[in-house]
């Protein structure tokens, strides 16, 4: 589970079901009671699509910084990250 903002979380968890899914969710931040999701998505982590899509609702939704995020994962990749 994940923050995003003082009003919104981003839940990320594994499919009970299925393993090899990942469940993400974005509700409504909330101390007590049932909050409904903003924003509901099953991933294939494997499947370079879907994590395309994802990273374009994580844009889209809640601008993230996915294409500093992109060069930065790049970058330390190239320097043996995290093996140094």
């Amino acid at each position: 589970m994940a923050f995003v903002d003082d009003k919104n979380v981003l839940i990320v968890q594994t499919d009970d079901k299925n393993k090899d899914r990942v469940n993400i969710k974005l509700r409504k931040r909330m101390h007590k009671g049932y909050s409904p999701d903003v924003y509901h998505k099953v991933l294939n982590p494997q499947d370079y699509n879907d994590l395309a899509l994802f990273f374009e609702d994580l844009d889209f939704i809640i601008g993230a910084p996915v294409e500093k995020a992109y060069k930065k994962y790049k970058q330390n990749k190239g320097d043996g990250f995290p093996f140094f």
